[in-house]
């Protein structure tokens, strides 16, 4: 049997109770506390760690919300003077700074899993919810061992790790997670001058926009104000490209470069599995809105052995009927429609 590092997680929230499912599930010894008696009682009971033993533990996972990182880690290196500390927290820098000010960052990486949920706390934890996704490492310090064990985290949990220096990892997630956050809540924000009905006649681009604007603003605040400077940076950049269109003399030709070059960078953005970008063919299905037809579409899809990249549903305030789009390899999108249209399906013009 592979020996596992004794792990001590603290921070019983979602992604520190995930962790702690998702190694349990590996068979490593975890445990798992927090501040919060019910949420550190409600992780012990689904599985996500047990109560500290006497035993040291070999491995600490700070994953507390990110304005209490700094203080934490470097109390945890404190307290568990022979283990190796890593954190969650999704601004790495002032992390590694604090670290360093204990002399004791040659047992401390940072780390940073690109997942959650839109459910909060323990509750919405999962054990997979880190597969397939990037795990960032910033060992900024650290021994190879200290790495290495840390590494193994990851590895477990069957992530694509991404090693990087703690600054630039600051620097590219306020464009790839902080910005668009900003960027959904405006847009989102922007919608408060319409009524009811002006917010009804939405398509799906605007929930494609706004998917994220629900979040809550509570972490989402203690990102700005750790990862301030290159927030603003980011910004500034986005803030000058909408300028440019606003004031150009022919909007159309400003409008139109902007988005050629949206075009060309959202094309570098990974797709299915972490994998290339694909451009998937699209089959929009007019699906009547009521129970099981979503169902039957999906099954007469397999049925033609047609396999479901990706899937959008949009429906209608006024009308009885969803439209459905799915996204297929384009090979395989001629012979989806004819089969589909066979069974009956109405298939909506492109």
């Amino acid at each position: 049997m592979q020996n596992h590092p004794r792990t001590h997680i603290i921070g019983a929230g979602l992604i520190g109770a995930s962790i702690g499912l998702g190694l349990s599930a590996e068979g490593w010894t975890v445990t798992i506390e927090d501040n919060d008696a019910e949420a550190q009682a409600l992780a012990r009971s689904i599985g996500a760690g047990a109560a500290p033993t006497e035993a040291a533990p070999e491995l600490v996972i700070v994953a507390v919300p990110p304005s209490a990182a700094p203080a934490v880690v470097a109390a945890a290196l404190g307290r568990y003077p022979d283990a190796v500390v890593t954190d969650v927290a999704s601004v790495k820098a002032p992390i590694a700074d604090a670290a360093a000010a204990t002399g004791a960052s040659s047992r401390y990486v940072g780390s940073h899993p690109m997942a959650g949920r839109e459910i909060s706390g323990g509750l919405g934890a999962q054990g997979d919810l880190f597969k397939a996704r990037p795990w960032v490492l910033c060992p900024n310090g650290a021994t190879a061992e200290a790495l290495a064990l840390v590494a193994s985290v990851p590895a477990a949990l069957q992530c694509d790790v991404v090693t990087m220096d703690a600054a630039a990892h600051d620097a590219a997630v306020a464009r790839v997670s902080h910005a668009p956050q900003v960027a959904a809540s405006a847009v989102a924000a922007a919608l408060g001058i319409l009524s009811a009905d002006d917010v009804a006649l939405a398509g799906q681009g605007l929930r494609d926009v706004t998917r994220i604007a629900g979040s809550l603003p509570g972490m989402w605040a203690d990102i700005a104000r750790m990862n301030r400077s290159h927030l603003i940076e980011t910004l500034d950049h986005i803030i000058a490209d909408l300028e440019e269109v606003r004031e150009a003399d022919d909007i159309g030709e400003a409008l139109t470069d902007l988005i050629d070059r949206g075009r060309y960078e959202v094309a570098r953005i990974p797709g299915k599995h972490g994998g290339a970008t694909r451009d998937w063919a699209s089959v929009t299905v007019i699906v009547p809105d009521t129970p099981g037809q979503l169902l039957r579409l999906l099954q007469d899809t397999a049925e033609v052995d047609v396999n479901v990249e990706d899937i959008s549903i949009e429906h209608s305030p006024r009308q009885p009927v969803g439209l459905t789009t799915l996204y297929v390899l384009p090979a395989s999108a001629g012979d989806l429609v004819a089969a589909l249209e066979r069974q009956g399906w109405e298939i909506a013009a492109s």
